[in-house]
This record gives C-alpha cells, structure tokens and sequence, in this order.
C-alpha cells in the first residue's frame, strides 16, 4: 500500500511533534510494545509506480527493541548469493524483480529465519527530494573520494543537500566498493529520520509530505513512521549498525557474494536478540 499523506495529518503531525520532546521520558518509561522488524529496500528504475519492477540494490533489515530501547540496521549485500521461493538460488536483489517487495520480503525471512512485520520502498532516484526535504543532512564519510564535482573526505563532517547526497549514496568504484557504499546508505537513512523530526524542519511540512508521498511505499501509516523516527532520534536508544560480509564467487560466469557463516551466525543472532527471538 503507498504512502499517501493526507493534508487532515498535517496539523497533528506538527501538534505531536512538538509534545512528543516533552512526554518521551514517560513514555518510554511505560513502553510495552512488542519488537518488530522493517525492510528497508532501495530501487533505483524509475519512479515506484514504473511497470518494470527494477532490482532492490539497497537491502537493510531494521529492527527496533522498545524494551531494550535499541535499534540495529543491518545491511545485506545487492549480490547475496539465496534462494528466492519459487524461482531458483539467485542474487538476493532480483527477488525484488521477479515479485516485487511480497517476494523480497519473503526471501528474506527464508534467509533469516525472521518474520518481517513491515516495509519501506524508498526510490532512490528520489532520494534528493527527500534530502532536501528536511533541510540537508550531515554525514561522516569513511573513507576519501570525488564522484563528479563531488570531494569527500574521510573523517571530516559534511553537510549534504539532496544532489550530494544522491552522489554519496551511489559512488561504490573509488571509495570502498559495494560495503562502503552500503555503510553510507545507512548513514543517510540515519540522517533523515534524525532530521525529520527536528522543530526547525516543520516548516518544510509541504514539501517533506510530498517528497515521502512520492519517493516512498510502505505498509506503515504516518504516526507510525513518526514514533519511529522519533525512537531514532532519542538519544535514549542505542543504535547499531551491522553489515553482512563475504567473498566474491564465480558461478556459471556470473558474480555472486557469498555471506562468512560467521557473520550471517553473528548478525542473526543480534537481530533475533532484538526481536526476542532468543
């Protein structure tokens, strides 16, 4: 179901952002919500209502504990060498492309062994929009590298308005390759969701309904995507970011990442410990 914000959620939107600073201690106090889990998927074809369904090269899995009051997103490489229900063991992002965000979903839970309770489809050629939106964003780049008239540089804090922003996201030849690229993604998802939920972005209401409405699909309704921005904003939660390695594969000629059995055994089970699966 796409994300359709209605101008009737405006002036709540505004009224709960401003109480939900002062109501969050308690309210995380008595938070008795159960865990649940998100698929974060990027497509980058056209816009989200294309008849070509395109691939899901940004896949992340995020999963939020209100107990614990943590938050992990986890990221799987585009190349993930899975078996996708019904079709054949294949790149993890063609799922996308063979069954839209049902099969993605689907074979990601066969891959974890996890329930996925919900989802968003970002387009990413909309991410600029979306940047812009919320006034800019403000990353740390890992490692130094230019794309087009772009120069970023390790370890010194960046503000990014949305055609930086599109460009940090999708440089992966010079800076680090695929994992890199995957690192920065998560750093501007970070981003945005700190952002969104800032007094001094409100103003930009208009805009940022629209850039969401526009350049994102996903089952969850506005207050929910609220309290969980919100949750990402709290200092009160503790957020950590994990990335799926591997090794790189031949197989019939065609490149595949094959994920440690270390890795995949350490993340799933941080992400089970989240879910309170363990």
């Amino acid at each position: 179901m796409k994300l359709r914000l209605s101008w009737l959620f405006i002036s709540l939107f505004v009224v709960v952002s401003y109480l939900l600073p002062s109501i969050s201690v308690k309210a995380e106090e008595e938070q008795t919500d159960p865990s649940f889990s998100i698929l974060l998927l990027g497509v980058d074809t056209g816009d989200l209502g294309r008849i070509e369904q395109g691939r899901s090269d940004v896949l992340q899995i995020m999963t939020v504990n209100p107990m614990d009051k943590h938050i992990t997103l986890s990221s799987i490489p585009r190349d993930t060498y899975v078996n996708i229900p019904g079709y054949y063991m294949d790149k993890i992002n063609h799922a996308y492309a063979f069954g839209g965000v049902d099969l993605s979903k689907e074979t990601v839970e066969g891959w974890l062994d996890i329930k996925i309770d919900h989802y968003v489809v970002v387009n990413m050629s909309g991410l600029k929009e979306i940047v812009d939106a919320v006034d800019g964003v403000t990353v740390v780049p890992p490692t130094t590298f230019s794309i087009g008239n772009y120069y970023f540089v390790e370890g010194e804090e960046t503000y990014l308005d949305g055609d930086a922003a599109l460009a940090y996201a999708r440089e992966r030849y010079t800076s680090g390759g695929d994992y890199a690229r995957q690192a920065r993604q998560r750093e501007i998802i970070e981003s945005v969701m700190k952002e969104a939920v800032k007094p001094t972005v409100l103003k930009n209401l208009p805009q940022m309904l629209t850039a969401f409405s526009e350049n994102i699909d996903t089952d969850l309704n506005l207050m929910d995507m609220l309290a969980l921005f919100t949750k990402y904003a709290n200092a009160d939660y503790t957020v950590d970011n994990y990335q799926f390695s591997g090794e790189g594969a031949m197989i019939d000629g065609i490149y595949y990442e094959m994920i440690y059995d270390s890795s995949y055994n350490e993340i799933v089970s941080y992400i089970k410990e989240d879910l309170q699966l363990d």
